[in-house]
């Protein structure tokens, strides 16, 4: 993992805690993990830990095969909860 300079952090603390570096493919959103968290809403480190597992166990599905079509999900929730198509 590369190392945070002292004045790419003074760049980030200056603009709120979020810094955007770069342009179009190339472009890099760097902020702090205060804003992080505000962003993913988990506030706690056990809020924190708990994304996380939820990120790699999610990944752990896609990886084994074990996901479905949106499509698919969403008219078995319909037909399920009576709603109309």
């Amino acid at each position: 993992m590369g190392q945070l300079t002292e004045e790419l952090r003074q760049a980030v603390d200056s603009h709120r805690g979020f810094l955007e570096i770069g342009a179009g493919d190339s472009t890099y959103i760097v902020m702090s993990m205060r804003v992080f968290r505000e962003l993913m809403g988990v506030g706690s480190d056990d809020e924190y830990q708990a994304s996380l597992k939820a990120i790699e166990e999610g990944w752990a599905d896609v990886q084994a095969g074990r996901t479905r079509l949106l499509d698919n999900f969403l008219r078995e929730f319909d037909r399920r909860h009576g709603i109309p198509s």
